[in-house]
């Protein structure tokens, strides 16, 4: 198979170019009816200029409906990727120095940094926080795997600040994905090429991969998407792609599995259709879902586990 690009490659987040908001917040929510005349409420605050701040007021934000913000933490440094630890407790956030900063969920303090003689070395942004999954099999080990522009991926022990291995890759790595009940993972970068545990023939992409997840009901079958319009389905017992679809142009973490495995949720950066269903085994499209009157283009989607619902998130642009 050929797949060729139909569209412009969205936008990369270099270390120079400020990529995300310098705030992110913890919240508590769920979802009731809403009524017409639900009122949508506006807070504004000035931006403090030291890390590490906690607060109950939200900067900038519009929300509506029942939503609980427990804290905003405010950072000088822009933030790339964040993640919950194995326990929930604290949330490790990724910023373009190649520092990773825990916050405790309750009070927003940081608790831990973690940066290694070489983060400080060859600093590279941090693209990608993970854990393994956690299970009787495999209990709670207090550690995270992160990813980086400069092609390391490091395991962490975030309890002692400590990293304990380093991969290094000869690319940009721009993601890394977990198996949602095994330990292995799969990293995916600039050079269109997936790395799985073991070596073999790699096949599919023409460009650059952002999002890569397993089938939650399989050992070995496993999705990717990227530049290329393309997304691509692969088996790792087999030295090629076992099949695909096209028209999802993808810069984010916008892939995602339904829980019995035969659906697959794709959330991508395009002006129309950007939120689609499709058949795991067929690779043909179930439903577009249109969310609003407003079309986005939109970076990542997750599906809500034990529910009908979907999230997914945009770019705020400021054309003030």
């Amino acid at each position: 198979m050929e797949p060729q690009r139909r569209k412009v490659a969205g936008p990369v987040a270099p270390s120079s170019m400020k990529a995300a908001r310098k705030s992110f917040m913890v919240t508590n929510t769920y979802v009731k009816n809403l009524t017409p005349d639900k009122e949508i409420v506006a807070v504004h605050t000035s931006a403090p200029s030291i890390e590490h701040r906690s607060h109950h007021s939200a900067q900038n934000q519009i929300y509506q409906g029942e939503v609980n913000v427990l804290s905003i933490i405010d950072t000088n440094k822009d933030i790339m990727c964040c993640k919950y630890t194995e326990d929930t407790r604290e949330i490790a956030a990724g910023f373009t120095d190649g520092s990773i900063r825990l916050f405790d969920c309750m009070n927003g303090n940081c608790t831990h940094t973690l940066m290694d003689d070489e983060c400080r070395s060859y600093p590279g942004p941090v693209t990608a926080i993970k854990h393994r999954p956690v299970s009787k099999a495999h209990p709670i080990s207090n550690t995270i795997l992160s990813s980086y522009v400069n092609g390391c991926i490091k395991c962490w022990t975030y309890k002692y600040n400590q990293c304990i291995y380093t991969i290094r890759e000869k690319r940009q790595t721009l993601g890394l994905c977990y198996h949602p009940r095994f330990t292995k993972f799969v990293t995916y970068g600039d050079d269109a090429k997936l790395n799985i545990q073991r070596k073999g023939i790699i096949d599919g992409h023409t460009s650059r991969i952002f999002a890569c997840v397993f089938n939650p009901k399989s050992h070995h079958e496993l999705i990717s998407g990227g530049w290329d319009d393309v997304v691509v389905c692969w088996d790792d017992r087999q030295p090629f792609a076992t099949k695909y679809f096209t028209g999802v142009h993808m810069c984010g973490e916008g892939l995602d599995f339904d829980k019995p495995g035969k659906q697959i949720l794709t959330c991508s950066w395009q002006d129309k259709d950007s939120i689609q269903i499709w058949d795991y085994g067929s690779c043909k499209l179930i439903e577009t879902i249109v969310p609003d009157n407003h079309n986005c283009k939109l970076y990542c989607g997750k599906l809500v586990p034990q529910t009908n619902l979907a999230i997914c998130g945009d770019r705020m642009f400021n054309t003030e």
